[in-house]
């Protein structure tokens, strides 16, 4: 009884048929509403009219750009509004979050991002506060119907046990009823919000122990794939025999201005959202026919 209270308060499962997953946002409002557009998430006016769909962002929203503030009111926006359509929005915690819970962005903060969120931003941030209790609703891994997701890597040792208990200690510490994250939100090879083994080299196949790894933690999970974030790619891509699909594009300027991309999953059918839009609609940017941001 005790396990399935767990899950329903700090684990997703939902049953949406249609589930979309964007990377690392780092504070380019543009480039999240180009992608959110391409999938038919949202609208011109950034409206929801993704239906049923379950959207799930892989962390870091804050940092590196000048408009994260509105980045972050968007999407808890959707967050608020999908379930009026049958939708849902899955907000996971990012290394960049845990930063600014922490006091230790600052050196990835845009010069004007210092009072974006009111006069002193790591007061704003503090667990306890107004804002790290809409984070403490992120989890740091996350279920929906057949695909586990998570930041940066899913740890090999990754059991449904291990995973609730991160989510509720992450939680309790951003609720400030923790005085210290969980270790594993500090660094470290099987962090799942640091550790990079499943996305080096980019583009590439990471290690075969890597891969072997996963395949064994998604055996034990009865998932058929993670989807992480965390390190840049040229493009939305897989790797370990589709066992993990990397969508961390550096689609912000302030990253590397990559594609706009995003992953749909589909009655367990997966595949690359923006790739044959995106000239569409840097053409209607260009025109006006979309706000810039």
């Amino acid at each position: 009884m005790l396990f399935l209270l767990l899950v329903s308060v700090s684990t997703w499962r939902l049953p949406s048929t249609r589930v979309v997953a964007i990377g690392d946002v780092h504070g380019d409002l543009s480039a999240m509403t180009r992608t959110l557009a391409a999938a038919g998430i949202i609208d011109e006016r950034h409206e929801w009219i993704g239906g049923n769909a379950t959207l799930v962002q892989l962390g870091d929203v804050l940092d590196r750009g000048n408009r994260e503030r509105e980045c972050w009111t968007l999407l808890q926006r959707l967050k608020a509004t999908a379930p009026a359509s049958g939708g849902a929005v899955v907000l996971l915690c990012g290394n960049h979050e845990v930063m600014n819970a922490l006091g230790a962005a600052g050196p990835y903060v845009h010069a004007s991002g210092y009072a974006a969120f009111g006069p002193d931003r790591f007061a704003a941030w503090a667990p306890g506060g107004e804002l790290a209790t809409q984070l403490a609703d992120c989890p740091v891994v996350a279920v929906v119907g057949d695909s586990v997701f998570v930041h940066a890597s899913l740890p090999a040792d990754a059991s449904h046990e291990s995973i609730e208990r991160l989510n509720a200690e992450t939680r309790e510490w951003l609720l400030g009823r923790r005085p210290k994250p969980p270790a594993a939100l500090l660094g470290g090879r099987q962090s799942p919000i640091w550790d990079r083994s499943l996305s080096m080299p980019s583009d590439e196949e990471p290690s075969l122990p890597a891969c072997a790894a996963l395949h064994a933690a998604l055996r034990r999970l009865g998932a058929a794939r993670v989807v992480v974030g965390h390190t840049p790619q040229r493009q939305v891509n897989c790797a370990c025999d589709g066992a993990v699909w990397r969508c961390d594009t550096g689609m912000s300027r302030w990253v590397m201005g990559g594609k706009c991309e995003a992953l749909e999953i589909s009655n367990g059918v997966v595949r690359v959202l923006g790739r044959e839009s995106e000239a569409v609609l840097a053409k209607r940017h260009n025109k006006g026919e979309l706000p810039v941001n």
